[in-house]
């Protein structure tokens, strides 16, 4: 049937012949209702096609049904892989909440205020970006639940990466084939390379330092928005800026995105992979084993994560007193044809 404006639960209980108090009585499931009351007002909410008005709904309840999910920005592989994990979920769970993604490029700290002030969700999932812990104190007193992930965030519920052992699995990996000249690539928001980044290095540092080796800060690059074309932009500038001695060796902490772009770029230079460059990435995102040759990688539970993430939400939404976790992944070398 078609309408040219939305139905109104006074629609639904005109045509069931009952007051509008007894069909949101229907729909809650109160136990004063009679099965044959019930059936009439789904039927004519079958054929009306009437949908609730969550957002007053909401206000009356002081609750949005909806959880915030803030990242810095959603278009790299990490925050996609976590937010099908979180996906997963919602379509799994009984309770019904909705997501809304928060981008907060620069400013971080304004975005989460403006959540928590503007009472617009009841928690808040944030992806690698790191509260102060005078936004943490302000979820807490406001009675919102807070889960970080790869961050750390004292008094929130954190889910954390080993990113330390996972780049020193990478660059062990490295130097098992016997490379000597390993340039690493980190990425950095705003300037500032974030925890995952800063373990991610002390791994690198910690691996050739077992081997008697010291990480020649010539051969450290930095990357900003973790495109494909931006490995390949990069390639360029490693090439130029450490000739004549070149990378035998990168270790791509930015993620497989940039280590791919990489590839590519040597590839289009005449470079053969691995005999002239070897590359690790980091993530194992699902093209990683599709490209030529097969990228060696970091892989973290990523889809895994999202949906832990989406129960400890519920958990605290559902236990606001329980106990705070810090919950910790270990990483997973998957050796290909890149190295």
């Amino acid at each position: 049937m078609r309408r040219s404006k939305a139905v109104t639960i006074h629609d639904v209980a005109r045509l069931a012949g009952v007051s509008h108090t007894t069909v949101s009585w229907a729909i809650h499931g109160h136990p004063g209702i009679t099965e044959a009351t019930k059936a009439r007002v789904f039927k004519a909410i079958e054929e009306l096609d009437y949908h609730p008005n969550y957002l007053a709904r909401s206000l009356v309840r002081g609750r949005t049904n909806a959880i915030a999910v803030v990242a810095s920005f959603f278009s790299s592989p990490f925050e996609m892989e976590v937010l099908k994990g979180i996906e997963q979920r919602i379509h799994e769970e009984e309770i019904r909440y909705g997501i809304n993604l928060f981008s907060t490029m620069n400013d971080p700290e304004k975005v989460l205020r403006e959540i928590v002030n503007g009472k617009r969700a009841d928690a808040a999932i944030l992806l690698s970006v790191s509260p102060s812990p005078e936004t943490v104190a302000l979820f807490r007193d406001n009675s919102m639940p807070l889960i970080v992930i790869d961050e750390d965030a004292p008094s929130a519920r954190t889910i954390q990466l080993n990113n330390y052992r996972g780049a020193s699995l990478a660059t062990e990996c490295l130097l098992r084939r016997g490379r000597e000249r390993i340039a690493l690539v980190l990425g950095s928001t705003a300037g500032d390379p974030g925890l995952s980044q800063t373990e991610r290095r002390r791994g690198f540092e910690s691996a050739l330092a077992a081997r008697g080796m010291k990480a020649d800060p010539r051969l450290t690059f930095y990357i900003e928005d973790y495109y494909f074309e931006e490995g390949q932009t990069l390639l360029a500038r490693i090439l130029e800026t450490t000739a004549p001695d070149v990378p035998d060796g990168i270790f791509c902490a930015a993620g497989d995105m940039i280590a791919m772009g990489i590839m590519l770029e040597a590839k289009n230079r005449g470079m053969r992979v691995p005999e002239d460059l070897s590359i690790v990435g980091y993530d194992d995102i699902p093209s990683a084993a599709l490209v030529s040759p097969p990228l060696t990688t970091i892989r973290q539970p990523l889809m895994r994560i999202g949906r832990r993430a989406w129960d400890e939400t519920i958990k605290a939404l559902e236990t606001p007193d329980g106990d705070e976790c810090a919950i910790i992944y270990e990483p997973q070398l998957v050796e290909r044809g890149s190295v």
